[in-house]
């Protein structure tokens, strides 16, 4: 069993920065999340409702996978977290 250890105030103040600034991330990332998967998602449902209207179902096949996968990488590049709210400040 895990021993719990006194803090003192520098580590506790040093507690509530790191969980600032790692919930400011996190609001970022999932604000850019959202309007990636708000671009990606409706076209996408746009291509299937289209299929649909013609009698075809459209199914994932794997070769798409790879495609799929290169699509969300051109879309969310690293340097985005460079140019969170954070960095600049």
């Amino acid at each position: 069993m895990a021993k719990y250890r006194h803090k003192d105030e520098t580590e506790l103040t040093w507690n509530r920065i790191r969980r600032k600034i790692t919930r400011a991330l996190d609001t970022e990332i999932m604000n850019r999340r959202e309007e990636v998967l708000n671009d990606l998602l409706a076209g996408a449902y746009e291509e299937y409702s289209v299929s649909l209207k013609q009698g075809t179902v459209l199914e994932l096949e794997a070769k798409y996978e790879q495609l799929i996968e290169e699509i969300v990488q051109d879309a969310v590049k690293p340097k985005e977290l460079a140019d969170a709210v954070l960095a600049k400040g």
